[in-house]
């Protein structure tokens, strides 16, 4: 029986050890994003939502403005030096919160900081990945996507665990070693990222802020998935990352379990992400795009499930309901994430790809900053479990869109197209 792909991909030392801390990287980012969440929701209710539309502001203006930029850096100097200066904010947040000086408008400062220049340097990271394994795009995307969900699955019982024995502060102690030790295996990996990449020429900043767009009109389909990963993104952020933890916030002042409950529920969807993306990876699809935006209905039903749950189970049944309807989110954001970066690296080359994950990233995070805007007045006055069915709902909607489209069926296996190119133009 012929390695699975990650097995062949891990043989490589260098390879493994940047996986290895890009992964402790990202369990550390995911502890953080659960302290600073339930911190928020601690200190101002619904009003934790303007955390994510602050961070989401931030996003999107360095991805218009900075990204471009970026790209006469080489990719390993700009990557260790982001890692170092999101170690040194995550610091400085610690030191305010021991002195006990950490209040919300802090926490959002904070947190805007670090979103800017994760915004920056994650394209900047995704496009290097393709050079680390010439001809196995699929492959080392899914690897470097599982650094994702395993944090995902581990940092929210991470998170519950370290509670019991410190202070919520001290995740974010956590993220600031691991943004060390990923400068470490960004450091370590060599020239590989950058894989001989000559900068491209300088351009008028008009021209440079428009790339994203131009690569995406010259591939058929690229806008209707644009348009629906960032309708998923504004419901997934309000209706999952606020609503959610702000629905178990509410049943722990009532007695529930919190933190504990919630760790459950969001562990298990990221855990079926785990498992569900070494399978995908085996896989070829007669239809991808289809199966992206099938990925998309997936997550959408799911997140309605999840709202009807917390609406609808018996108080014994609420968590193992949520945590069933989160299993399902986890396999969507699987089938689609690995779906639509095999996509973007298949159909453009390096720098255009990069400018369209910056445009992808404004997408999604201006959904997500409009959606969590709107979510302390929608929050109050649906309550947490009849946000998360509507916003599963809308994401629903937008997903089945998009399996309506053309390209939906006229790319085959690889995303070559089924038909004559003309038929297809």
């Amino acid at each position: 029986m012929a390695a699975h792909p990650y097995a062949e991909l891990l043989k490589d030392r260098t390879l493994r050890a940047f996986w290895a801390g890009i992964t402790l990287s990202a369990v550390g980012s995911e502890l953080y994003r659960v302290g600073a969440i339930w911190i928020a929701a601690t200190l101002a209710g619904p009003n934790a939502a303007l955390l994510v539309t602050a961070q989401s502001a931030a996003i999107v203006a360095v991805s218009l403005l900075a990204g471009p930029a970026v790209e006469a850096w080489p990719r390993r100097t700009f990557l260790v030096a982001t890692e170092v200066a999101c170690a040194l904010i995550a610091a400085a947040v610690v030191v305010a919160g021991l002195g006990e000086g950490l209040t919300f408008p802090l926490l959002v400062a904070a947190g805007v900081a670090l979103a800017a220049i994760q915004a920056m340097a994650r394209p900047v990271f995704l496009s290097g990945l393709p050079t680390l394994a010439p001809g196995k795009v699929r492959e080392v995307n899914g690897l470097f996507d599982s650094s994702v969900r395993i944090a995902q699955a581990a940092g929210p019982f991470l998170a519950a665990g370290l509670l019991k024995a410190m202070p919520a502060i001290h995740l974010l102690t956590a993220n600031t070693l691991t943004f060390l030790a990923s400068a470490a295996a960004c450091f370590a990996v060599g020239d590989r990222l950058d894989g001989g990449r000559v900068p491209p020429a300088r351009e008028p900043i008009l021209r440079r802020l428009g790339r994203g767009v131009r690569a995406a009109n010259g591939c058929p389909g690229v806008w209707s998935v644009l348009i629906a990963t960032g309708v998923r993104g504004g419901a997934y952020a309000l209706g999952y990352t606020v609503a959610v933890p702000l629905l178990f916030v509410e049943g722990a002042k009532a007695g529930g379990g919190g933190l504990s409950d919630l760790a459950i529920v969001v562990g298990v969807g990221a855990t079926a992400e785990i498992v569900s993306t070494p399978l995908l990876v085996l896989t070829s699809p007669r239809r991808p795009l289809r199966r992206l935006f099938a990925g998309y209905v997936m997550i959408g039903t799911s997140l309605a499930l999840m709202g009807a749950a917390a609406v609808l189970a018996p108080a014994g049944w609420r968590v193992p309901a949520l945590a069933a309807a989160a299993l399902l989110v986890g396999v969507g954001n699987s089938v689609a994430t690995l779906q639509i970066t095999t996509f973007f690296a298949t159909c453009l080359a390096g720098d255009d790809y990069a400018a369209l994950l910056r445009l992808r990233l404004v997408t999604i995070i201006g959904s997500i900053m409009l959606a969590t805007a709107l979510g302390p007045p929608i929050l109050s006055a649906l309550g947490p479990a009849a946000t998360i069915l509507a916003c599963g709902v809308v994401a629903t909607a937008s997903a089945l869109a998009g399996l309506a489209i053309a390209p939906t069926r006229r790319y085959g296996p690889g995303f070559e197209s089924a038909q004559s190119p003309r038929r297809f133009a």
